[in-house]
């Protein structure tokens, strides 16, 4: 008998020669499987491939090799076979990216383009859906010289049974009719059958590597047994074992005392007790109770082996295994069986928690199964998740079929990807939860797809977080855009910027050819953003904007005009957390957070920034330190770059009070770190205001006036006064309290 199928020995190296010159690491990471032999694309069939993970997952696998280690090649060049055979609507002289894009905005679209393109290959290369000469009896007699080749020597009696009937049909002439199935009676296990209807359906149990370890994958690929061997059809998952418990419970019976311990407490317990301890309850050395728990666990191999309730037992095992799929949760095992939730009470140990240590080749990592290596599991899942939705949340559904790749099934997918890490599924899709307030605040948006309020952001966010923190961390990010007074979107949307008012204002004059009229500015801007003809009249009778005739402006641009310092609402003076030293310097205090230590910018107010030099839309105020450099920018607000080197330089904690000081360009900070004894209200008004040494209710007020720049000599109550319009409540909360018990009772 002759191949159908005349490339039955063909690598991927031989379809992409590309793979024979690339980094082993990259190569590794993007192709590596852990049901594979290590390095297969060298020299492993592809149909050897195809048997154990699949046509579909091969493909997306080489899908996503060609996409990030070959973007800029020729798709043509990169595959050459590809010129030769050609595919339907792809060209081969577009590059790996060109194809990748044209498919779709996402990465799912390309990877799914370029693994058609290869599927389609695969396809032409083994001759799937090329009509055979063989007759369908041959393919049937060829299919069971197969099985009866390979069926090994302890098969079970039911097995052999079948592969009897089938040799039946074998001899059969092929012009007559196939007789009806013939009943022959085996003793099975009575089964456990899920309601009709209700059986989901569970991905293909990964093949361990050894499966190709046990024959020689080039001599298999030359048999044309193999090769014609038709696919079966796909079947209902095995049948769970009537009564597991009983047939557990019967062995465990005949075992002695410390083969129960061993078992209970150190082979089927969440917590294993150490050999040690088990060596001195036993009197026995540590290696003895080693040899002990091995020859329990030989005898439990044996038992399912050679025993018929064993055999059964590991035929529920493999029904277990095949519903959880590549990966499954403990509760899942105990959900799947009444008998699972009973307690083997020879071992002290539910039967849930025996069979989800006993299943054929999975591992326990917590409370997950996963078959196979756990760790290369979650790390490639990880990356594919991360590329698919690290931006952009994905609909459930692509999600899915992401996980079906890697066996992953749909019940099981949400909980295993917030195992992953940071993953959440929300509104139908999934999304990536970044461990920064603006990271998460763009997902939120991206959810949403329209632009929102800040205080809308943050409900949505429900993590506990600040709203300031959340609103200075999107005012210094560019992945979002201000299109509105209190309305934030992502700049990858597009639309007009909001910059304040008065720049507003500019651009209107800007678009008009230099010169506007007052009402038409007021109407536009009042039409198309949340703010009042009214509020942009004021504002173009203020400076920056000149009078040309009456009821028209255009912006100031004559010496004195253009450069003129910025004049805030209020002067230093008057701005809150503002405090004069002896030396005449204005210091600002900022009450650290970890944000300030994470390098977050954060905003000023606009009476120090201008002190400093600050204006509004212009260049930004550079500013240097002991540690490094920062800026002052305005847009919308003033706004402090990042400050965490110098921070660090003088050893600031979250909650520590510094005081900032901008003295020709040079940026000081004085810390003050939080007292051990709490001060009483007048020494903590004091303090505010960087005063540390202890004072008396009449002295606070002294001090705290001459930090603000009031005149010697105040009263209280014009102290206070003064406090409540500079906007320092906290101030002059302590303040009050301070002065109200130093007043007589009589």
């Amino acid at each position: 008998m002759t191949s159908t199928a005349p490339y039955a020995s063909t690598s991927l190296a031989d379809l992409l020669p590309a793979v024979r010159y690339a980094d082993p690491q990259l190569l590794a990471a993007r192709l590596e499987d852990v049901r594979l032999p290590l390095g297969w694309w060298h020299a492993t069939p592809l149909m050897e491939i195809e048997r154990v993970i699949g046509a579909e997952a091969l493909s997306h696998q080489v899908a996503q090799a060609l996409r990030s280690l070959w973007p800029h090649v020729e798709l043509g060049d990169v595959v050459p076979v590809l010129r030769l055979l050609g595919s339907p609507g792809v060209e081969p002289g577009k590059t790996v990216a060109q194809v990748a894009r044209e498919a779709g905005p996402g990465v799912v679209d390309g990877d799914r383009v370029l693994a058609a393109v290869f599927g389609a290959i695969l396809d032409r290369l083994h001759q799937r859906g090329v009509p055979r000469e063989e007759s369908e009896g041959a393919c049937v007699r060829d299919a069971v010289s197969v099985i009866a080749r390979w069926l090994p020597a302890d098969a079970p009696a039911e097995v052999r049974a079948a592969l009897a009937v089938l040799q039946g049909l074998e001899e059969q002439p092929e012009d007559e009719p196939v007789p009806q199935p013939v009943a022959v009676p085996v003793a099975v296990p009575e089964a456990v059958e899920a309601p009709s209807g209700e059986q989901p359906e569970y991905a293909e149990l990964p093949a361990p590597r050894e499966a190709f370890d046990d024959h020689e994958p080039a001599v298999e690929a030359e048999d044309p047994d193999v090769v014609d061997a038709p696919v079966p059809a796909a079947t209902a998952a095995p049948a769970l074992m009537a009564e597991p418990f009983a047939a557990l419970t019967r062995l465990v019976g005949g075992w002695d005392e410390r083969a129960l311990v061993i078992a209970g407490q150190r082979m089927f317990a969440d917590e294993p007790v150490k050999l040690q301890d088990l060596g001195e309850r036993f009197s026995v050395s540590r290696e003895r109770v080693r040899q002990l728990e091995r020859a329990v666990a030989d005898s439990l191999t044996q038992w399912m082996v050679a025993d018929e309730d064993g055999r059964a037992f590991a035929g529920h095992l493999a029904a277990v295994a095949e519903r959880l799929g590549t990966v499954g949760q403990v509760a899942e095992v105990h959900a799947l069986h009444p008998d699972h939730a009973r307690t083997v009470e020879a071992v002290g140990v539910p039967l849930g928690d025996v069979v989800a240590r006993l299943l054929p080749g999975g591992t326990l990592v917590g409370t997950w199964i996963v078959q196979g290596d756990a760790a290369a599991l979650r790390a490639v899942m990880q990356e594919d998740l991360l590329a698919a939705c690290g931006d952009t949340p994905l609909a459930w559904d692509e999600a899915v079929a992401l996980g079906q790749r890697y066996g992953v099934r749909r019940e099981v997918l949400a909980d295993w990807a917030a195992d992953l890490g940071r993953f959440q599924v929300r509104d139908g899709r999934l999304l990536y939860w970044g461990r920064s307030l603006n990271d998460r605040a763009a997902v939120v948006l991206a959810l949403h797809g329209k632009p929102m309020s800040m205080e809308d952001i943050h409900e949505q966010l429900a993590d506990g977080s600040a709203i300031n923190s959340m609103r200075n961390q999107i005012w210094t990010d560019e992945r979002f855009l201000r299109v509105d007074r209190n309305l934030y979107g992502l700049r990858a949307w597009g639309g007009e910027e909001y910059l304040g008012i008065r720049e507003m204002i500019a651009r209107e004059i800007a678009n008009a050819g230099g010169e506007a009229e007052v009402n038409v500015i007021a109407e536009a801007l009042s039409a198309r953003f949340d703010v009042s003809a009214a509020s942009v009249r004021t504002n173009l009778g203020g400076p920056g904007f000149a009078r040309t005739r009456r009821g028209w402006v255009r912006v100031a641009d004559q010496p004195g005009e253009q450069d003129a310092p910025y004049v805030p609402r209020n002067d230093v003076a008057g701005t809150r957390r503002c405090f004069v030293g002896a030396d005449g310097r204005w210091w600002y205090r900022v009450e650290l957070t970890a944000d300030h230590l994470r390098g977050s910018g954060f905003p000023v107010p606009a009476g120090w920034a201008a002190h400093i030099g600050g204006a509004p839309h212009r260049d930004p105020v550079p500013l240097r330190h002991e540690a490094g450099e920062t800026s002052l920018a305005w847009r919308a607000q003033p706004t402090f770059g990042s400050v965490k080197p110098l921070l660090e330089h003088i050893g600031a904690t979250a909650g520590d009070q510094v005081f900032l000081n901008v003295t020709d360009g040079h940026l000081s900070a004085l810390r003050l770190p939080t007292p051990a004894d709490g001060p009483g209200p007048d020494g903590g008004a004091a303090r505010l205001t960087g005063w540390t040494a202890a004072v008396t209710p009449a002295e606070a007020v002294e001090v705290i006036a001459r930090r603000i720049g009031m005149e010697p000599g105040q009263e209280g109550h014009a102290l206070l006064e003064r406090l409540a319009e500079r906007g320092d409540k906290d101030i002059a909360e302590l303040l009050e309290r301070a002065l109200s018990g130093a007043v007589p009772a009589f």
